[in-house]
């Protein structure tokens, strides 16, 4: 078999399984581990699959400019942005982390909601400011323009002076080893420092970022105390997260 027919064998299976190992993929192909490993890391080298010990998990196939991630499963993301936004109630102090779900958190919010919300998203500060009962603060900081958020040293610094109630944090990759990782090495600080001052912790994503990798690690997955996603994962895939004590919505 030729590598481009042995690369494209890879991908399928990683497509089917969201997961490919090398000893399996060894007998298949009939082929050496210096081979998958080298065919490996050249698959991952282009970005299409991502690394990790005894074989490969998907990276999201997703852009990363806020702009152009506002479009795609907004149905998905509205019903998750509901159920987040059920678990809120009166006083609460909230983070809400950028992303495109949480967006659309602070877009529903009710009006009758009286809460203190921090954000670094300029977006999310932005559809806040015009609730008649929130009190938005706006972390500052760097602004990482295609995020459209606010990263750095004085954002990181600015949260240790909170002890929120919830987290919502932006996920851009979820897997039950790994945990939740970032494209973005800023971005993942940040992340991090809003997991650490918040005594909640809910992790809103879509079906396309579950079981996916990136290369900044955010938190261990055991850190999450709610995962909400949509119902076009299977349930076999949630098993994971469940025997972690986590809930599922």
């Amino acid at each position: 078999m030729l590598k481009e027919e042995r690369h494209q064998y890879i991908l399928k299976k990683l497509l089917e399984n969201r997961k490919v190992i090398s000893l399996e993929l060894q007998k298949e192909l009939q082929v050496s581990d210096d081979t998958i490993r080298r065919d490996l890391q050249e698959l991952a080298d282009i970005g299409l699959i991502k690394k990790v010990h005894g074989g490969a998990i998907p990276k999201p196939e997703l852009p990363y400019n806020m702009n152009e991630r506002l479009h795609i499963s907004e149905t998905e993301k509205q019903i998750i942005a509901e159920k987040a936004i059920g678990l809120f109630s009166d006083d609460q102090v909230i983070i809400l982390d950028n992303g495109s779900t949480n967006l659309l958190v602070a877009k529903l919010l009710p009006s009758t909601l009286k809460a203190t919300i921090f954000t670094n998203s300029l977006l999310i500060a932005h559809e806040l400011v015009t609730h008649p009962e929130v009190e938005t603060i706006m972390l500052g900081g760097k602004i990482f323009k295609q995020a459209q958020a606010a990263v750095g040293i004085e954002t990181v610094e600015s949260l240790a002076m909170i002890r929120a109630d919830w987290c919502l944090i932006g996920v851009c990759s979820i897997h039950p080893e790994i945990g939740v990782t970032s494209q973005s090495r800023e971005e993942s600080h940040v992340k991090r420092k809003m997991v650490e001052v918040s005594q909640k912790i809910i992790a809103t994503t879509t079906y396309d970022k579950m079981n996916t990798a990136e290369n900044f690690l955010v938190c261990t997955t055991e850190s999450l105390d709610i995962l909400i996603t949509d119902d076009r994962i299977e349930k076999a895939s949630l098993q994971p997260y469940e025997k972690m004590d986590i809930q599922i919505l």
